[in-house]
């Protein structure tokens, strides 16, 4: 009975263990975890020369720290965590996986348990560490445990939120799309339960002792309030925080237990789905449909590569009538928000203040269009394994590379024609006026620039995600140059201007967009020889 029972076992944590020893060898792994040694050296020495400035430079540098670990572990569950089964339904592995008699449990162990227990395995060499906080002031250990048994309850729910929407998802693209969703839910439930509380006990009078169903409503919104990560992260670094089990640990470890028993059960229904062969075509009709007929593709242009991206990633003629729609849209929001706001105050509307309105929210949402089509550019390739075919055309890599990204900068026209149309509406030159003058400006726009050169190069690299990781590598650009700033302004004891500093950092952004072109370039041979 008993070898029975070890037959059992091992047959179910064979693919687990397999993974754990594959990871163990891997070269990304062991590069995450230099990468957060560096992160914690880093923050170290930030805490060092702000001591001299603040008290507790311990709590300072475990703060620092926390909410880097926090940052890390949410990018990994848009990356990491959210394509654990849907990459072997991209590959069709996943059938071949079953008829080789591996449970359905064995794979969700082998494919989503041992990353969960990878990142756990990163937060554990932390620890030691991060106990230099105690010594160098302002922290209990009490607290530091508090902070990582956080961070292991997110890490847990966040891990089985991707299994599920893994699950669930035919495609690595969508299933990262789902979870994301999911994070800004999780992310802005405590604003909105905040708000329901302070309605119902100030304007409608509700209190614990009113009932038992409006006492319930309350502790409810009360427990969702104390839900999130990053709140309990902020009471775990207040002075005299001591352990307890809070509604962060229980809501998030149950939570992703009953998560991951839910992927369990639900994985026998999806995953006899066949995988979808081919490119879709997304907004593009075909020719037969006399309806949509001019949504349709048509023939091929003199320019091949250009027209299929501008068809099959950006979405063609309907995409750009979405923009156009999109960029209207935008304009009557700025429009109306302004007029409502003037005539409640009784002053005639500014149209220079609708018009800037307009171009502080077009110039993002243009750089966030032309990202997401860059993130599509070569994953279609990948996926559909034509990039080795595509590069075997007689031209060169980078008349290749460069066709495909005209495509999709030809979808994009509708946000460069609104921002040159809004430059001739009144007030609209100020924006070209302040370009010149402030160097922070350039800065900002510098570092949109860098998430769309940052999304192509992390889309050869990764299957999903790699939107989200260049707006990560983005805040961190953001951060690292304000700290840049902040300390050259205290040692120079502000003879030093901001503008000169974002003049430079410009430069180095612009430096590190051009490395990209290059990376890519270099990137796209070995690509076509997998």
């Amino acid at each position: 009975m008993l070898r029975g029972i070890f037959s059992f076992l091992r047959g179910i944590f064979a693919l687990f263990f397999r993974s754990l020893r594959t990871d163990s060898r891997s070269i990304r792994i062991h590069l995450m975890w230099f990468l957060l040694m560096i992160v914690i050296y880093g923050s170290l020495w930030v805490a060092r020369e702000m001591s001299a400035m603040f008290g507790a430079p311990g709590l300072f540098f475990f703060r620092i720290v926390m909410y880097l670990n926090a940052g890390f572990i949410t990018l990994l569950g848009i990356t990491f965590f959210s394509n654990a089964i849907s990459e072997e339904k991209e590959e069709d592995t996943l059938g071949l996986m079953t008829m080789a008699g591996i449970s359905p449990l064995g794979l969700l162990l082998g494919k989503s348990t041992s990353r969960l227990f990878q990142v756990v395995l990163l937060l554990a060499i932390q620890y030691p560490f991060t106990l230099l906080a105690v010594t160098m002031g302002g922290l209990l250990p009490t607290q530091i445990f508090s902070a990582y048994m956080s961070l292991l309850a997110y890490t847990i729910l966040l891990a089985n939120v991707g299994l599920i929407c893994s699950v669930a998802c035919r495609t690595s693209r969508n299933a990262s799309g789902l979870t994301t969703l999911w994070l800004v839910g999780y992310l802005s439930a405590p604003l909105f339960a905040l708000a329901g509380h302070s309605y119902l006990t100030t304007e409608r009078n509700w209190s614990e002792k009113s009932g038992f169903i409006r006492a319930s409503v309350l502790t409810c919104l009360n427990w969702i309030f104390q839900s999130p990560v990053y709140i309990e992260l902020y009471a775990a670094t207040e002075t005299g925080h001591r352990f307890t089990w809070s509604a962060q640990l229980i809501s998030n470890s149950v939570g992703g237990v009953v998560l991951f028993l839910l992927a369990w059960i639900l994985f026998g229904y999806v995953a006899k789905e066949p995988e979808l062969d081919g490119t879709e075509r997304g907004m593009v009709a075909r020719r037969t449909n006399r309806r949509l007929s001019w949504f349709s593709a048509g023939r091929t242009w003199r320019h091949p590569l250009v027209w299929k991206d501008f068809f099959f990633v950006a979405g063609g003629w309907a995409g750009l009538l979405i923009r156009c729609l999109l960029y209207c849209g935008l304009f009557g929001l700025c429009y109306g928000a302004n007029s409502s706001w003037y005539v409640n105050s009784g002053i005639s509307l500014r149209w220079p203040d609708v018009v800037r309105g307009f171009q502080v929210f077009a110039h993002p949402l243009l750089a966030l269009d032309i990202a997401l089509c860059a993130s599509r550019v070569f994953q279609e390739e990948i996926k559909g394994q034509t990039l080795a075919s595509l590069l075997m055309l007689p031209q060169s890599i980078p008349s290749i590379v460069y066709s495909k990204f005209g495509g999709c900068a030809l979808a994009s026209t509708p946000g460069v024609i609104a921002l040159l149309c809004s430059l001739a509406l009144p007030g609209g030159t100020e924006f070209i006026g302040e370009l010149f003058r402030d160097a922070g400006l350039i800065w900002w726009i510098m570092n949109l620039v860098l998430v769309i050169h940052l999304t192509a190069v992390f889309s050869i690299y990764l299957r999903s995600g790699a939107f989200v990781l260049a707006i990560g590598g983005m805040i961190c650009s953001m951060v690292l140059s304000s700290f840049v700033d902040y300390m050259i302004a205290v040692a120079t004891r502000g003879m030093y201007k901001p503008q000169e500093i974002h003049g430079h950092c410009a430069i180095g952004l612009a430096v590190i967009c051009i490395a990209c072109h290059g990376i890519i370039l270099w990137r796209m041979p070995s690509l076509g020889e997998k």
